[in-house]
């Protein structure tokens, strides 16, 4: 997405409206003010559209012919349509704008959770959200709340006529995603743009091919014993975490997750589970040591079968 600034905005849709009404004009096609803001336009409107059109001829994108008395008319040029064209082509990328809203609309769930409140999600859009000044439409929401609601990353009761949660609340993989300042769109369970990097952890004797050509080897492992590992790894750093309240809950969490692994083995219940731990962890444990478990805890959702 190009990189709009909010009065670059003001200033291009000031010349949208100006190509407007130049096209609109025949036979002698022009656009001065009555044209943009109509036959009895206030001062105060007048003054800001003629400080629009100086800076949209400084920039190259209009051609004015400025009158003694303070009115103008303007011609747009090549570069000015060029320019609105961009601006029009931008905001109509139905997904690079959804993209951009799940991460918005996350956040709002997250901090009407915070305050307490319970709205429908429909209250979103009276909150004036746009992309690149336009409004979201209820159709870029309700997309948007069932991409999320389908992540995990919100959840809420359902109505037949419609995708998305009616009472949005975050899931712990929400709120994680949130405090941590990550956007929704990001890989996940460490996949890069690239590729995926993958950490290997043996705790019995292993034979491993390392710098060798021509070598095939599979290593299966199961989500349980990722589990259990992540377990053991996290059971063995507890004295690491200085707050002995985070300690104690994130103890409890992690004999939670034994518990079900050793147990029933649900996914479902080891989802919620994990998902609830990977924020724990980065609440006990600033720093790399935390970014670590929580990367281990996220690929263990990944692995988890559906």
């Amino acid at each position: 997405m190009a990189d709009y600034s909010p009065e670059d905005l003001r200033r291009l849709d000031a010349l949208g409206r100006i190509i407007d009404a130049y096209d609109a004009r025949t036979p002698i096609p022009q656009a001065q003010p009555w044209d943009v803001l109509g036959d009895q336009p206030t001062r105060a409107a007048m003054d800001d559209l003629r400080g629009r059109v100086r800076e949209l001829e400084g920039a190259g994108h209009l051609a004015v012919d400025w009158r003694l008395s303070g009115g103008w008319i303007a011609h747009p040029t090549a570069q000015g349509r060029d320019a609105w064209t961009a601006l029009e082509a931008a905001r109509g990328n139905v997904r690079a704008r959804r993209r951009r809203m799940r991460d918005e609309y996350l956040v709002w769930v997250v901090d009407q959770d915070d305050a307490g409140a319970s709205p429908t999600s429909d209250a979103f859009l009276a909150t004036g959200a746009t992309y690149l000044g336009m409004s979201y439409t209820q159709e870029d929401l309700e997309q948007t709340g069932k991409w999320l609601h389908e992540g995990r990353f919100i959840k809420g009761p359902m109505a037949s006529q419609r995708p998305d949660p009616l009472r949005p609340s975050p899931t712990a993989k929400g709120r994680w995603i949130v405090e941590e300042g990550r956007s929704v769109n990001e890989p996940t369970n460490g996949e890069t743009a690239g590729g995926s990097t993958y950490n290997n952890h043996f705790h019995a004797p292993a034979n491993v091919a390392q710098n060798s050509h021509d070598v095939h080897q599979t290593i299966n492992i199961g989500w349980q014993d990722q589990a259990r590992e992540l377990v053991d790894e996290i059971s063995r750093r507890l004295d690491d975490v200085e707050s002995e309240q985070a300690r104690t809950e994130l103890a409890a969490t992690v004999a939670e997750l034994r518990a079900e692994v050793d147990g029933q083995a649900r996914p479902h219940a080891v989802r919620g589970i994990v998902t609830k731990l990977g924020l724990a962890i980065t609440t006990a444990m600033a720093g790399e040591l935390g970014s670590e478990l929580t990367q281990h805890a996220f690929q263990l959702l990944g692995a988890l079968p559906a």
